[in-house]
């Protein structure tokens, strides 16, 4: 594996880098809200999640689900900007990061998994054809 991202690094002219968004909750918040006979738990996006059978049928407490950010929370990256060999923050030939490479209608990209694991999915054009890069 390491031997082709090498290859990978050293054969592609674009490299795709991103830094994971700062102001994104380290733990998010969510509460719980009890409707007659049904519990839910609500998330911090609005959306409300039924967790009755699992109160009732589990013994499972509300209060200790962890929490997600919803759907929809985490933003996909739109036409990511890439950087050449060269230009300031490229990646030497001996660097170890893991990438996503893709190859369409003659285009070539690699896209950073570090980045990738903040925002799960890049958007982006290859000439004519609309591209959804997802990790």
């Amino acid at each position: 594996m390491k031997i082709y991202l090498l290859t990978l690094f050293s054969t592609m002219s674009l490299l795709f880098l991103f830094s994971c968004n700062s102001n994104s909750p380290e733990s998010p918040t969510a509460s719980v809200k009890k409707i007659e006979n049904t519990v839910l738990i609500v998330d911090i996006t609005g959306k409300e999640w039924d967790v009755t059978h699992a109160q009732n049928k589990y013994g499972m407490n509300p209060e200790d689900f962890q929490y997600g950010i919803g759907p929809f929370a985490i933003p996909p990256i739109l036409n990511p900007k890439m950087r050449n060999p060269g230009d300031s923050g490229y990646p030497k030939p001996d660097d170890n990061s893991l990438v996503i490479g893709v190859t369409l209608n003659g285009f070539t990209r690699a896209y950073g998994l570090d980045s990738l694991r903040c925002h799960e999915v890049a958007l982006e054009e290859f000439g004519d054809a609309h591209v959804a890069v997802a990790y």
